[in-house]
């Protein structure tokens, strides 16, 4: 096939009917979901339903358009309007102007965004067409690892973290920024999100900005004691919010969400502390994680000192030992060993000769949640560093829209059989739907997709 016949077999696509046949076979609810969200608003002051502002927003997302004045500009042709009003099955004269979108936004409860996304990956789940990247014929692979979001030397939201910065100049500055930690379910070359927990400051927001400010470090002994007893305060409600605590909460909405879920939890050397440990072994989740020298000394040197004896692996270039003790229970360290690259895992999966070269090719899946997660979101079509809004609860509902939105995406590239045979890139999908949307007035009766099948 030449490029004139691909770019013209490329145009015939509907591409925008394949992304809509997508959503209403595997997400049969969620216009409905849309509309039944919480309505704050005053009732005079409506013009548009809840599902038309949510679909405008994901359409918006599915095109890659990188801002919400630019979403605006971008559809504002008779074509989008009507494309829209079928989607939603209303008419429509117009579609909502972006700061409607972001009023409504800011008044969304976002567990129920949650809940969205987690009905969503319940029938997929239940569909059983992620049961064959069943880690060990059992285990649902999930990695858990934080993002930065926006950045900004003004405070934009008094949730915002605040870390003391030095330019190349010398001058001190603070930063603002908002940070996220993430759950992401590995199926194959794709990873849906399965649960988002925000890393902010909600409840020391006047101490953060009172001691940061003056760039002091915040030591136990820098808050005034009397004080903080007759309001009943401590230091570590002080401290700025972390990874790991954000992990705790994060596990619980798991827990919750998946009850049944035979999960395998990996995460970096952050990770590698008694905290998570606890939490994996009380959910009855496995776990593997990176291990380093700094991360667990003890541990680390036991394996080092028992491996150099007596290595449990006859395996080229792999070392293991297994039932290590830490703390009150065992636990299982994995090394790969090259020239060149070293990777040690901790894991309480069952390690033999016959699967230690598979089970260190799931710890380095880890990588996936960068490449496949957070590189795509921010540089590859939704930009998940940019500020969609200044409030703090605008910029959660708009994070997991994007969660939404990649789902379907992936979906679309990985099981649309057009999309497949045409091997269209991720830019090209966005193009494509972008034009079909602003420009066409679609079909959404015609699409060729029947079922999904992933590929590893």
């Amino acid at each position: 096939m030449n490029r004139e016949q691909r770019r013209k077999n490329r145009d015939e696509i509907n591409i925008l009917s394949e992304t809509i046949a997508i959503i209403k076979k595997y997400m049969p609810e969620l216009m409905n979901k849309f509309d039944n969200l919480t309505d704050l608003r005053h009732k005079s002051y409506v013009k548009y339903k809840m599902k038309v502002i949510f679909m405008v927003r994901l359409m918006g997302l599915m095109c890659s358009i990188k801002s919400m004045n630019e979403m605006t500009s971008e559809f504002n042709t008779q074509e989008t309007i009507k494309n829209i009003a079928k989607m939603c099955e209303l008419e429509l004269n117009e579609i909502p102007h972006c700061d409607t979108i972001n009023d409504v936004f800011e008044k969304i409860k976002v567990k129920e965004i949650e809940e969205i996304i987690k009905d969503i990956i319940t029938k997929l789940i239940r569909g059983k067409i992620l049961t064959k990247f069943l880690i060990r014929d059992k285990y649902y692979h999930v990695i858990v690892d934080g993002t930065g979001l926006a950045t900004s030397r003004k405070r934009y939201n008094k949730n915002c973290l605040v870390k003391n910065k030095t330019d190349k100049n010398g001058n001190k500055y603070q930063e603002y920024s908002t940070y996220v930690l993430e759950a992401k379910l590995v199926v194959g070359n794709m990873v849906f999100s399965i649960g988002s927990e925000f890393v902010e400051n909600s409840n020391n927001k006047k101490f953060i900005h009172r001691k940061i400010s003056k760039y002091k470090k915040i030591e136990k002994n820098t808050y005034n004691k009397k004080e903080d007893k007759r309001k009943n305060l401590s230091y570590q409600k002080y401290k700025q919010d972390c990874e790991i605590r954000a992990f705790e909460r994060l596990a619980k909405k798991i827990k919750k969400n998946y009850p049944r879920l035979n999960i395998l939890i990996s995460g970096d050397a952050l990770y590698a502390n008694q905290k998570v440990i606890e939490i994996c072994r009380k959910n009855n989740w496995k776990y593997i994680i990176r291990l380093k020298e700094g991360a667990i000394p003890t541990l680390y040197k036991e394996f080092e000192e028992i491996v150099s004896k007596e290595n449990e692996c006859n395996v080229d270039k792999y070392e293991f030992v297994t039932k290590i003790a830490y703390k009150d229970y065992e636990t299982n360290v994995i090394r790969y060993k090259d020239k060149e690259t070293e990777f040690t895992y901790m894991t309480d999966l069952p390690i033999t000769n016959k699967n230690i070269e598979s089970s260190i090719i799931v710890g380095r899946k880890r990588w996936k949640i960068e490449n496949e997660g957070f590189n795509i979101q921010k540089n590859g079509t939704f930009d998940i560093g940019h500020l969609y809004s200044k409030n703090a609860v605008a910029i959660k509902v708009h994070y997991l829209m994007i969660q939404i939105a990649h789902i379907i995406r992936q979906l679309v590239e990985n099981g649309s059989i057009a999309v497949k045979s045409q091997r269209l890139k991720i830019k090209e999908i966005s193009q494509l739907i972008k034009k079909k949307l602003t420009s066409t007035l679609v079909d959404f009766q015609k699409a060729y997709i029947s079922q999904l099948r992933f590929d590893e």
